[in-house]
């Protein structure tokens, strides 16, 4: 349990209808009550001082009233009265039943900023120190309430930007996770447990079954372990969006494409090749998915220095993004849209390309057929430079008019995409890449443990790796974590969480 008591501004920064301030440790009860009156008016200083408003109170209930400056009495007709700050609904929760697992106090007062302030400046007057960011959650972790994924959790539904994020942040904070690597932890400690008693008590020799009964329980582990690694990709697109890069040749119709899914006109759209010069982000819910859209400069060999480095840009977000729409006009040169295509599928590792025909509204049904015949042909001929895995399939090809509705296609595609790799399940999924760096961890060590056990090598060397495999599993839950990283973790959090 921590000695001090700690305070700090848990609303948002700015004006608001009510700020929330709290406060936590041994001293919380005492030192607000120290600076609480229920009353504004009194017949004298005595009711003030020694009213033990707070202290009275019961656990999980709030009490109307006012802050008040214990340094600020003045001498008045009805007695000594100290200046009012501000008019406020004070909660008690009482250790451990709180949120931080200490005796917390929470000061509803009106949501000014100056308003705010001074009361924390009182109570910090009066022996309450400065919090730290995410200390009353780091607090909740080390009194026990909560796990290190749970803890991790809270900053993630603090940061959800939409549904499905809101969902797996809640999710994990529910303990799902936490207990299912605890889950893991277990059979990793019984099987080392029984591992050191083969060695500390050799004469029995019964290695062989030791190690045949070890190894099968680890392998029943590592399956689970790989299957929960697996969902790491999907735990990321929850968290971090899923990033969608558009680019084609010049006035292809990208900046178009951009308005149309976002709804709104975000680029500046004109007839003049190069007006996108520099990359355009912005973000978007799909189907609960946060999505991040990336408009980027027309591919070209460009002269201007400026357009040059747009260039460059517009390949380097393209080798970042989970998904490419990837925009040619028909209207325009085909040789050149074709080359331009080529050079851009061997200059990245492009992944997941939505290969889409743009301006389809300007050609005419047989102008469209042969457009589709021609293109489907170069894109299948020997000498194409677009290797085989790469290749979009005909039927994959998208023909649309972005002026004539073609971004809701577009939408529909990213949509089933996200169905595909990214729909929650409402199990335990890896969000974090901490977790996922010692799920691998742990598989590594069991691999390490089944290559020592083939070569029969001593007892304790399987042993190690297996106990290398229980210290991961540890670091997740914070079982077994150093302060550096617990420290680091809840650097990250905001003031007040």
């Amino acid at each position: 349990m921590n000695s001090d008591t700690i305070g700090a501004i848990s609303t948002p920064p700015g004006s608001g209808g009510i700020g929330i301030i709290r406060v936590s440790g041994p001293d919380a009860i005492a030192l607000v009550d120290g600076v609480f009156a229920s009353r504004r008016t009194n017949r004298d200083d005595y009711r003030i001082r020694t009213a033990h408003d707070v202290v009275r109170m019961s656990a999980f209930t709030l009490k109307h009233g006012y802050i008040f400056d214990p340094e600020s009495f003045s001498e008045t007709e009805s007695g000594d009265i100290p200046e009012f700050v501000d008019e406020c609904l004070v909660s008690v929760m009482r250790s451990p039943r709180s949120y931080t697992g200490e005796d917390v106090v929470e000061i509803n007062t009106h949501g000014g900023t100056a308003v705010m302030r001074r009361v924390l400046a009182i109570l910090f007057k009066a022996g309450v120190r400065p919090a730290e960011p995410g200390e009353f959650t780091k607090r909740a972790f080390l009194n026990g309430r909560i796990d290190l994924t749970q803890a991790e959790a809270v900053a993630g539904l603090i940061q959800a930007r939409t549904e499905e994020s809101r969902k797996a942040a809640m999710e994990q904070m529910s303990g799902t996770l936490g207990a299912l690597i605890s889950s893991h932890a277990e059979m990793i400690g019984e099987t080392l447990a029984r591992l050191e008693v083969a060695i500390d008590y050799p004469e029995y020799d019964e290695d062989e079954q030791i190690i045949t009964e070890a190894l099968m329980s680890l392998e029943k582990t590592r399956d689970a372990l790989k299957k929960l690694a697996e969902t790491y990709e999907q735990g990321r697109i929850v968290r971090e969006g899923l990033r969608v890069a558009i680019s084609g040749r010049p006035n292809a119709g990208k900046s178009s494409l951009l308005n149309g899914l976002l709804g709104f006109g975000r680029a500046i759209v004109t007839d003049i090749p190069g007006t996108t010069r520099d990359t355009l982000e912005e973000s978007m819910d799909i189907s609960g998915f946060p999505v991040i859209l990336t408009d980027t400069a027309g591919l070209r060999d460009a002269d201007d220095p400026v357009e040059k480095i747009g260039v460059e840009r517009a390949l380097s977000e393209a080798s970042k993004a989970d998904i490419i729409i990837y925009l040619l006009d028909p209207t325009a040169d085909f040789d050149a849209e074709l080359a331009a295509f080529e050079r851009f599928c061997t200059d990245i590792d492009a992944k997941n390309v939505i290969l889409a025909v743009n301006k389809c509204d300007l050609l005419n049904e047989e102008a469209l057929c042969a457009y589709k015949t021609g293109l489907e042909r170069a894109l299948t001929a020997e000498n194409s430079r677009i290797s085989a895995e790469k290749l979009p399939r005909p039927e994959e090809i998208m023909y649309i008019s972005v002026k004539n509705g073609g971004a809701a296609l577009i939408s529909g595609r990213i949509k089933a995409y996200l169905e595909q790799h990214g729909a929650g399940s409402g199990g335990a999924i890896l969000i974090e890449e901490r977790h996922k760096d010692l799920v691998n961890r742990a598989i590594e060590a069991i691999d390490r443990a089944a290559v020592s056990a083939a070569k029969k090598s001593p007892l304790d060397l399987i042993a190690y790796d297996v106990w290398e495999c229980a210290q991961a599993l540890g670091e997740i839950t914070g079982r077994n974590v150093t302060d550096d990283v617990i420290d680091m973790i809840f650097s990250k959090f905001c003031l007040g969480k």
